[in-house]
Order: structure tokens, then C-alpha cells, then sequence
């Protein structure tokens, strides 16, 4: 969880805003959420799949980076970026673009998306590893 300071939308002071990534059903799920201590209003948004790049952004800040290495990649590399062009609807170029990625980490973001993807590609036999980006 990540927690930043922002105003609340009814009484304008400021208050802290919660920003949670979770996996759920094997579905990426997000949220922000506050209850404004002076006045009661509250929020809460909630979506599947990754968040907005200004979430993202958040998370990063807070938690760092983490990178997905595929393991093996010399036996798994295609079948890797099938499965990721399968779920995630990518282009040929994009799928290519992650093809000569390899043997280098493929992704980059949050620890809870980088999880995420390593069930993906664990349910079809490939195993990666999550590193945290220094």
C-alpha cells in the first residue's frame, strides 16, 4: 500500500490517499481510497488490469522498481512472448520488441505487477524471477 498526501474534493483539506495493488482470481486489481477525517466524505476507485501511468508513477516512488527475468530464456523466449501477446493483445512489433529483449529482464514496474506476470507465465511452465531495480 502506498499512502500520499492530496485535498479532499468536499472540505479541501488535506488528507492521506491510498493507493493498493492486489491479484485477485488471477486478475491485477487496483484501488484508491480515503475517508477525510474532518469532514467524512469518502472515495474509493477500483479497477482490473494496470493502473494509470500516474498511479504507477506513485507506487514506484514509494515501493521502487522491480524487473521480470525470464529463466531459461534460450528455452522459454517464445513461448514466453506468446503467452504475453496472447493476454495483453500486443502488437507483432511490441512481441518482437520483447523477443530481443531476452536474455535481459522483459518487464519493469511494480513488485505486485511483476508477481502478476510471473503467474502468468508460471501457469504455462515458465518460470521467471523478480529483481528489484537498483
Amino acid at each position: 500500500m502506498v499512502k500520499i498526501k492530496d485535498y479532499c474534493y468536499k472540505c479541501d483539506r488535506q488528507i492521506n490517499i491510498h493507493i493498493y495493488q492486489t491479484i485477485i482470481n488471477r486478475n491485477l486489481r487496483w484501488s484508491t481510497s480515503y475517508i477525510c477525517p474532518f469532514c467524512n466524505s469518502a472515495i474509493e476507485s477500483d479497477d482490473i488490469g494496470f493502473p494509470a501511468e500516474d498511479i504507477i508513477k506513485l507506487i514506484l516512488a514509494e515501493e521502487g522498481e522491480y524487473q521480470l527475468l525470464i529463466k531459461q530464456p534460450e528455452l522459454n523466449k517464445v513461448k514466453a512472448v506468446k503467452v504475453l501477446r496472447d493476454k495483453f493483445k500486443i502488437s507483432i512489433a511490441e512481441a518482437s520488441k520483447i523477443f530481443n529483449t531476452f536474455p535481459q529482464p522483459i518487464f519493469h514496474g511494480t513488485k505486485i505487477e511483476m508477481i502478476y506476470l510471473r503467474k502468468l507465465l508460471q501457469f504455462e511452465g515458465i518460470e521467471a524471477e523478480i529483481i528489484k531495480k537498483l
